[in-house]
């Protein structure tokens, strides 16, 4: 037999005055009392600037002392649980309602409330790199600078998609020659959890490929893109790419270094 569990979408408003609203994570009257995921409090750091854990783990501890019997009467009169738990920061939304015969089918039902209305969308590791390509190339196009993949480098423009050896299918992902050859290979660590290491050795290797090939001619640019607050995480990425750049390395998230890549490619 089924069992019905009633829900509630937690969202998190940081500044009332600027009514910004995100879904940060979701509680349930679960089969053994209340079950309180905070999966996304994350999500606050981009739109305050610093992190707000210590709030949320307040804000779970009081939930955690709220009678199970009071929050099903407030879903049933208001069809609401904002009357039972009052925050400066958090509210609760209009309840839901899921059906489960097993733990297993509890589980797989909380899963899919926070994969459909809490969890950020997961690009592929291929739409991850082609995100801070994208926005290169717009900053290229913006100062009219961009080629066509696949266009002479004696062209004047910056080309994307540069083969450096066919044969071992190496491509580089910008490449640019006003002055000397400069190759640019790029890391998006945006969000990246599983698989940066090895994304950082092949751009690496990509640099290491272009200076064997081009020899004293070429010069390195190693652009990586990565937020304040996963900085310390991805150390081992950066440095990777660094010393294949010959420290030539820049975040695209930081403007000034977003400025002095700007200033040393072109």
């Amino acid at each position: 037999m089924a069992h019905s569990h009633r829900f509630s979408i937690i969202q998190a408003r940081p500044d009332a005055m600027r009514s910004e609203r995100v879904n940060v994570g979701v509680v349930v009257i679960g089969p053994d009392g209340l079950d309180v995921r905070l999966t996304e409090v994350r999500k606050l750091l981009h739109l305050t600037g610093h992190r707000w854990d210590e709030i949320a783990q307040a804000y779970r501890d009081a939930l955690s002392t709220i009678e199970i019997a009071d929050l099903e009467a407030q879903f049933a009169r208001h069809g609401s649980a904002r009357g039972t738990m009052q925050s400066e920061v958090f509210v609760l939304g209009k309840p839901g309602e899921i059906r489960a015969r097993s733990p297993e089918e509890y589980e797989t039902a909380v899963r899919r409330i926070l994969s459909t209305f809490v969890d950020k969308p997961q690009l592929s590791r291929r739409e991850k790199q082609q995100k801070i390509n994208t926005e290169i190339s717009q900053m290229l196009r913006q100062v009219g600078v961009l080629g066509e993949r696949g266009q002479r480098l004696d062209e004047g423009k910056v080309v994307p998609k540069f083969v450096i050896s066919e044969e071992k299918e190496i491509v580089a992902d910008f490449a640019y020659r006003p002055n000397g050859l400069k190759v640019v290979s790029t890391l998006e660590l945006r969000g990246v959890s599983t698989g940066a290491h090895a994304k950082a050795c092949e751009k690496g290797a990509t640099l290491y490929f272009a200076k064997q090939k081009f020899g004293a001619e070429v010069k390195p640019f190693g652009v990586y893109a990565v937020t304040p607050d996963q900085r310390d995480i991805h150390k081992g990425e950066i440095e990777i790419l660094t010393s294949f750049a010959d420290g030539n390395a820049f975040n695209w998230m930081d403007p000034k270094d977003r400025q002095k890549f700007k200033a040393a490619l072109y």
